[in-house]
């Protein structure tokens, strides 16, 4: 109860009251007691510091390996601890050792390495031989060169993470089966390959392609689409949906033209699709002689490309803009 009273207490810091309690406290006060809050103090006296603190970070051994071994700065340092703070708490950086040296050794650049431990710090924690060799040694049999394994993996860090019999293979399997080809398996990798250590991915991608040929798209073509853009396959269904839904009831244009724009699954409905077609039906609307060019080329330019383009060199450059942005202009007040 003692102990409760002192916990609760406010505007002084814990170790002072228990330090006070001690001296003051009478001597037929069980000894127990006395000893409770003597180590109270020296407790609480050490947490003075807040958790995390710098001088904390900076001289724990995997620190020091991370800033003077392995070349990360401070800034890459604090990310690191930040999603992973129990490792503050390593005592040997045996294991980190042994995880980077391997990179190393498979061919991986200084660059490289450091992105794969700051993008997914826990491999400073797996078993080299055990957990990290098997996967790269997995990654060479699908044809990729030591420094395409380094890229692949540092777009897609999780493949270390995740188990090539349970989730990796699979994944492979699938489309292997699909284009027939390991070499598409290998464009498709390099490209995203974050698709292989998708949960589920054989299940998603088949309701996919079963949304597409509902079009009427011939099964040939969509598998012709994903293997020229394989970057739909992390796009997801209801994304989909809403750019398919906008090109067809709004823009008027037939599902095939998505052949004709095959990252239009990828692109942003709200900042990208929209505001451009806007932007066209209003020119449209004002220079009915003015030729527009077609919307698959300008969902391709940069944002740059397009402003310098259709809107910066027009007449009506100022309340184009203010379509683009989404501010409600209406045709009929611009002169």
């Amino acid at each position: 109860m003692f102990s409760k009273y002192i916990a609760s207490s406010s505007g002084f810091p814990l170790h002072s009251l228990a330090a006070a309690a001690v001296a003051t406290l009478a001597p037929p006060f069980p000894r127990i007691v006395l000893l409770k809050l003597s180590l109270l103090s020296t407790s609480t006296a050490g947490n003075d510091r807040p958790t995390g603190y710098p001088e904390a970070k900076n001289t724990c051994p995997i620190s020091e390996f991370l800033l003077n071994e392995c070349g990360l700065c401070e800034s890459q340092l604090s990310g690191i601890l930040k999603k992973r703070p129990h490792l503050v708490r390593t005592r040997s950086t045996h294991t980190a050792q042994q995880a980077v040296q391997l990179l190393r050794d498979s061919g991986f650049t200084e660059d490289q390495v450091c992105k794969i431990i700051t993008r997914n710090p826990s491999i400073l924690t797996y078993n080299a031989d055990r957990q990290l060799k098997p996967k790269i040694e997995f990654m060479k049999t699908l044809g990729l060169t030591a420094h395409e394994i380094g890229n692949v993996t540092c777009q897609g860090p999780r493949l270390l993470s995740h188990s090539i019999e349970k989730t990796v293979q699979p994944n492979i399997l699938y489309l292997q089966n699909l284009f027939g080809s390991e070499a598409d398996v290998s464009k498709v990798l390099k490209r995203v390959p974050g698709i292989l250590v998708n949960t589920n991915m054989p299940e998603r991608l088949r309701n996919k392609l079963k949304y597409l040929a509902s079009f009427g798209i011939p099964e040939n073509e969509i598998k012709d689409l994903v293997r020229r853009n394989p970057v739909i396959l992390n796009v997801s269904m209801d994304k989909m949906q809403k750019n398919m839904d906008f090109i067809i009831h709004t823009a008027g244009l037939p599902a095939k033209f998505l052949l004709s724009c095959p990252l239009l699954p990828a692109f942003s409905l709200e900042s990208r699709i929209k505001p451009r077609h806007k932007v066209l039906m209003s020119i449209s609307a004002l220079q009915p002689s003015e030729r527009l060019p077609s919307l698959t080329y300008v969902l391709s330019l940069s944002e740059r490309k397009f402003l310098e383009k259709y809107v910066n060199c027009s007449p009506y450059a100022t309340k184009l803009l203010e379509i683009y942005r989404g501010k409600p202009v209406g045709l009929d007040v611009i002169q």
